[in-house]
């Protein structure tokens, strides 16, 4: 059991300056593993609130994993500027030993951070694949093993996220049913994986030419079935079942999904037929990270 965070959701806490952050650092731009990366420079010196204090995230490739002494400050993602682009827009993760409770005693001009000097040791590329938060989070995770919790041990881990406001009481009674009903699964062979699969050979890519401020309504889960492979993907893009929630619903669109850094492999890669809707990000298993949903133009509809 790792130590409490003297930090709390909603407090407020300043960044400390680059060159504070960097003394924090090994060879490799790192801090426990996590890479403080060039694209968080322009929130030093500033003041945020603590929008999380995270106990585990979803790790691509490895499921959950635990975290300790990380941060969410209100909603600031990477914005790719040092990443050729990625559009992931991530949330960022800050370690604690990068932010203060209290104000600096002279406030920190963005603007004349020694940038040159700045970025040098922070990393963006390591060999042939692209580095950054995303694809060293397996290394500045630990295993976490939340499913062989107890239910009462649950019970408890969940009552403090839900005292600490990490958790709505709606969610709170979400998991706890959820912990409940993965129990009975093998003694009344329940279902709980949720799993949207379709039965094509090949998949169609679907254009309709969606951009930002367009309304899409999402298809129906039957609709949607008819796009996908026995894996549950179109044109190797995997439709969540979280991503279900949505389905019948209207949204506009927020972007249109072109390039992204691949979690596991940290390779770009480059789509077609392929959005981001507004305001839509996953909130499935109680994970904070709060990943953006990708939206193949097939499983949308114009309104």
């Amino acid at each position: 059991m790792k130590n409490p965070s003297r930090f709390h959701v909603g407090q407020t806490v300043w960044v400390k300056d680059i060159e504070s952050i960097l003394n924090t650092l090994d060879t490799d731009g790192k801090l426990d593993g996590l890479p403080f990366m060039p694209e968080m420079i322009p929130f030093c010196g500033q003041s945020f609130h603590i929008s999380c204090v995270p106990e585990m995230t979803c790790v691509e490739g490895f499921g959950f994993r635990g975290l300790s002494d990380i941060v969410f400050l209100d909603n600031l993602r990477c914005d790719a500027a040092a990443h050729d682009g990625c559009q992931r827009e991530c949330l960022l993760f800050w370690k604690e030993a990068w932010i203060n409770e209290q104000p600096p005693s002279q406030a920190t001009n963005s603007s004349t951070i020694p940038a040159v000097a700045a970025i040098a040791p922070l990393k963006t590329i390591l060999g042939d694949r692209y580095f950054c938060q995303s694809t060293e989070l397996a290394c500045a995770s630990t295993e976490y093993h939340e499913e062989h919790l107890g239910l009462a041990k649950k019970l408890q881990q969940n009552l403090r996220k839900l005292k600490q406001g990490d958790m709505s009481l709606a969610e709170f009674i979400n998991i706890i049913l959820k912990a409940i009903l993965i129990r009975l699964k093998p003694l009344v062979g329940i279902d709980t994986s949720n799993m949207v699969r379709g039965h094509l050979q090949k998949t169609e890519s679907i254009s309709l030419n969606l951009q930002p401020g367009d309304w899409v309504e999402v298809k129906s889960r039957q609709e949607i079935e008819k796009t996908l492979d026995a894996t549950g993907k179109n044109k190797g893009l995997l439709f969540d079942p979280p991503m279900l929630n949505y389905c019948g619903k209207r949204y506009r669109i927020a972007a249109r999904l072109q390039k992204m850094i691949l979690e596991e492999t940290g390779k770009m890669i480059h789509l077609k037929n392929t959005v981001v809707l507004e305001d839509v990000v996953c909130l499935a298993w109680s994970c904070p990270r709060a990943n953006l949903h990708f939206w193949r133009e097939a499983w949308l509809k114009r309104v």
